[in-house]
């Protein structure tokens, strides 16, 4: 769901996957964990490390700006070569659910309608890697569906 809060545009998607909150925690935090399901060429989750996300000729660039385990990490977004025009926040925040963990991302900031809608399509197509790969799946290569 896309909402205008305050002038602002907000990513927020919520989905249920049947794995533990550690687990789900692990990987969204560790670097090679999160590389199974998000291209992430440089990862560390630590408060103001950065990170280079890469999928083709596209690269996302920002920092940790803060990390609770296990409950949520959140860092900075934005294009290299293509800026937002806005500074946003990509929050995901985890809490369990009985045998499984609410995944809730927020990306919040978008100065407008379009970029906030953009990064909803590819935002629900990451939470799907991350679901098929944190119920023992194979989310496959990372392809241009997004």
């Amino acid at each position: 769901m896309v909402k205008n809060t305050q002038e602002l545009f907000v990513v927020d998607k919520t989905i249920r996957i049947e794995a533990p909150q550690e687990a789900i925690f692990r990987l969204l935090t560790e670097a090679d964990q999160v590389r199974r399901w998000m291209p992430m060429v440089e990862y560390n989750a630590r408060v103001g490390s950065a990170y280079r996300f890469v999928k083709g000729e596209h690269v996302a660039i920002g920092e940790v700006i803060e990390i609770d385990p296990p409950r949520s990490i959140s860092y900075t977004w934005d294009w290299k070569d293509a800026p937002i025009g806005a500074r946003t926040v990509l929050k995901f925040e985890l809490t369990k659910d009985g045998s499984g963990t609410l995944v809730r991302l927020t990306h919040t900031g978008f100065p407008n309608l379009e970029s906030a809608e953009n990064h909803q399509h590819g935002w629900v197509y990451y939470l799907g890697r991350l679901k098929t790969v944190a119920t023992g799946g194979d989310p496959g290569p990372d392809g241009p569906q997004c």
